[in-house]
């Protein structure tokens, strides 16, 4: 509600009103850029971008859903064309990986994370786009179904088909890497127990 009220001030002339805004939403505008996006100067460019572009678009602002949404939707959008542009694939923050795979407290425990780490790095970067954006909507952001539909416009069926989708290719692939690192555990052990 208080969004609709700060759109308003702003819609009225108030251009200060937009900073609440900003102030608001500029880490979920930053946090998906940057997942989408190479670095972290990059993201910071994008959120840039983004506001820009809410502020000159604003008007065309439909109340019917939520800010959140709208700036959320911009942003993935925005990411997409510049992806295009470009064809590179994207990055996981550390940061962002630490939800995915906890903290470990050995060095060996701390080295398989690692590992593990950049197993589900490249998995996650493998999938096709349409797939990547819709896990991290859902699993980084923790957005609903519907506030995902309304970002990539795609009906409800659809986004929980390509989670599904996301989530069963990266189980498989996920299990190729286990079984990669099983094969190179065992390959260790051999060569350690038989001294070479």
């Amino acid at each position: 509600m208080e969004d609709i009220v700060q759109i308003r001030k702003c819609l009225s002339g108030q251009k200060d009103a937009f900073e609440y805004l900003v102030t608001k939403y500029k880490n979920l505008v930053y946090s998906i850029a940057l997942n989408s996006l190479i670095n972290k100067n990059e993201a910071a460019d994008v959120t840039q971008e983004v506001f820009l572009k809410a502020w000159a678009n604003l008007s065309r602002y439909n109340p019917e859903f939520s800010f959140k949404t709208w700036i959320a939707r911009i942003t993935v959008n925005h990411c997409i064309n510049l992806n295009q542009k470009s064809k590179r694939i994207t990055t996981w923050d550390d940061e962002e990986m630490e939800k995915i795979v906890a903290d470990s407290e050995s060095p060996e425990e701390a080295t398989l994370d690692g590992e593990r780490r950049k197993d589900i790095i490249d998995a996650i970067n493998s999938l096709p786009e349409k797939y990547r954006i819709v896990i991290q909507l859902y699993h980084q952001q923790s957005l609903s179904y519907e506030e995902i539909c309304n970002i990539t416009s795609n009906p409800m069926s659809i986004v929980k088909n390509r989670i599904y989708r996301a989530r069963k290719m990266l189980a498989e692939k996920l299990s190729k890497y286990s079984q990669k690192a099983l094969k190179k555990g065992e390959e260790s052990w051999i060569a350690d127990k038989h001294g070479t």
